[in-house]
């Protein structure tokens, strides 16, 4: 499976970062999307069919942004297709001449009432979402990303990845593993080898939403905004709660 997209192809020749956001068209990734826009930064808006990424696009219009025709770029891709990532990756970085960021938001849950409840089914569509997603976008841009000297990737995690219950067996440990494979690429950004500048943050929230205890999509976007001119020493590896 091949990517494809729509949107400015030409380099950022106005010093704009380049932020890729897979998962884009879920709560969390529109308004990130939105406040990378406002921030004056180069979106590469990832998901999984036109139609959504479309109605992404009509809602950002419809926000009043001008910056829709120079600064968004929109792709289709499915993600758990290592080939067709490598191929957005390629495309991606021809077009810009470099990236930035990676802001990684495709979530989902699925459990149960017990621990008995977690089923294969459950655990293929948790760990090929949540993991294998991660693992083909950072493997196809991490060469980009650290020689961009000022790289960011981003996850958001749940606090269930520390401490789970019966009902959540599967979800937590995905989570779990999707923060394992994070702590993995800040190694990576952290070795002596290593361009300096880039860093791999781990952001935990209890649940995304409006609720007392929750973590709304507008709060996350803005953590993830201010990542992009922090201290990457300080962030590199750090899990930091929302």
């Amino acid at each position: 499976m091949t990517a494809s997209g729509t949107g400015p192809a030409d380099a950022s020749a106005d010093g704009a970062r380049v932020v890729v956001v897979t998962g884009a068209t879920g709560a969390t990734g529109r308004a990130t999307c939105a406040a990378l826009l406002a921030n004056g930064e180069r979106v590469v808006a990832v998901g999984r069919d036109e139609a959504t990424l479309a109605a992404l696009r009509d809602e950002l219009a419809g926000a009043g942004d001008d910056r829709l025709d120079t600064h968004l770029e929109t792709r289709v891709c499915d993600l758990l297709d290592g080939d067709a990532v490598q191929a957005l990756a390629r495309e991606v970085i021809a077009g810009h001449g470099h990236v930035d960021a990676l802001f990684h938001l495709v979530g989902g849950w699925r459990g149960g009432k017990h621990f008995t409840s977690s089923t294969d089914d459950d655990w293929r569509w948790l760990s090929g979402n949540l993991v294998d997603t991660l693992r083909h976008t950072t493997l196809s841009l991490h060469d980009a990303l650290l020689a961009s000297g000022r790289g960011r990737v981003a996850i958001v995690s749940a606090a269930a990845a520390q401490a789970p219950t019966a009902g959540n067996a599967a979800y937590a440990s995905a989570k779990a593993a999707a923060e394992t494979w994070l702590a993995a690429l800040a190694d990576s950004f952290g070795s002596e080898d290593a361009t300096p500048g880039s860093a791999a943050v781990v952001g935990v929230v209890k649940w995304i939403g409006s609720g007392r205890t929750a973590t709304s999509p507008a709060r996350i976007a803005e953590w993830l905004t201010e990542l992009l001119d922090g201290d990457a020493s300080a962030l590199n590896g750090t899990r930091v709660e929302l």
